[in-house]
């Protein structure tokens, strides 16, 4: 038998013991500046000199005073807390509706959740009272935190239409430029699909599909329907060195004229986007067991309503809480 704690009086008896530790160091404390004062003024020295050489008042030697005669008799100081504490500002109706939101999605936190709340429930709540909310929810066991499962798998290839990476400022960059595409392997019902993914880095937009394997063919008919249904112009392509980008991809990016830069290995912070989206999908859709999808064709419906919602509902906190097609619109609207 393992004995991996103590017994609970053992604690108890600590308690007690630190609590006695900690009030005799605070008696040590206090009586020594009631002493210095009180020997002071026995010889005559005046109350303003006696506070100047001990730092303490008169008020204050007096209070001391009192605690000390309290400690001889084995009384306990009372506590500095505040006998008024400040009342949470929200009530069961936010709490019920913040639960209910956040249990239908698993993986927002308080900035969108706030946003949400306040466009379509007209509940005026602030971003920090929906965080004491989700922490309270936490605490009492009604939610639980978002699982995270980063991915990275990297290969060096090169067949001379793909370029190097090079640092450019997020500033200079225009809608559609470096799109970051990359993939994943889930499974989801018994069912193993390969994930493609496609993220915009200035409007965050995400589009994506699902195949039965991971290879050039398969990259190569993602990038066809992503330039197809995209609502800007792929300007260049960001992809890892995986070999799923190889062959027929580049030469498909080279057919239509679409620039590819490769990213240096071991460097899948540059692709930051796209690894964030393959994240929430998995966590948003791969575990969500309310998809009951068992199939390829079943699962790329759903996945098609996922991807509207994240594109449609999902507010963003890098976007001013709005989503990505709204960014979309306003943008293009200015342009023109």
């Amino acid at each position: 038998m393992q004995i991996k704690t103590l017994h609970k009086n053992m604690y108890r008896f600590y308690a007690w013991a630190r609590t006695q530790e900690c009030l005799d160091a605070y008696r040590k404390e206090i009586e020594e500046s009631v002493w210095y004062w009180g020997s002071l003024h026995v010889e005559g020295v005046s109350t303003i000199k006696c506070a100047e050489f001990t730092g303490i008042s008169r008020a204050t030697y007096y209070r001391r005073r009192a605690r000390l005669k309290a400690l001889t008799k084995g009384e306990v100081p009372p506590s500095k807390a505040p006998n008024k504490r400040n009342k949470p500002r929200w009530g069961e109706r936010e709490m019920q509706k913040v639960l209910a939101l956040r249990r239908a999605n698993k993986t927002y936190g308080k900035a969108k959740i706030a946003v949400i709340l306040n466009r379509d429930d007209d509940v005026n709540i602030s971003e920090s009272t929906v965080g004491r909310i989700l922490s309270f929810l936490t605490a009492k066991g009604k939610i639980q935190p978002a699982r995270s499962r980063p991915q990275k798998r990297r290969r060096d290839f090169s067949k001379g239409y793909a370029k190097g990476w090079k640092y450019k400022k997020y500033s200079e960059m225009v809608i559609g430029e470096r799109v970051q595409v990359d993939h994943m392997s889930a499974s989801k019902n018994g069912v193993t699909v390969k994930h493609f993914q496609a993220w915009d880095r200035r409007s965050k937009h995400i589009h994506a599909q699902i195949y039965s394997n991971a290879t050039a063919r398969s990259a190569k008919r993602f990038l066809e329907e992503l330039v197809e249904t995209a609502p800007y112009k792929i300007r260049s392509i960001q992809v890892d060195g995986g070999s799923e980008f190889m062959a027929d991809f580049e030469t498909e990016c080279e057919r239509l004229a679409i620039p590819l830069i490769v990213l240096p290995p071991s460097r899948p912070k540059y692709n930051g986007g796209v690894e964030r989206g393959n994240r929430t999908f998995r966590e948003d859709f791969y575990d969500e067991p309310a998809i009951l999808a068992d199939s390829i064709g079943a699962l790329r419906f759903d996945l098609k309503k996922a991807v509207t919602k994240y594109n449609t509902y999902r507010p963003h906190h890098a976007l001013k809480g709005r989503t990505p097609m709204e960014y979309l619109r306003i943008t293009q609207a200015e342009a023109a």
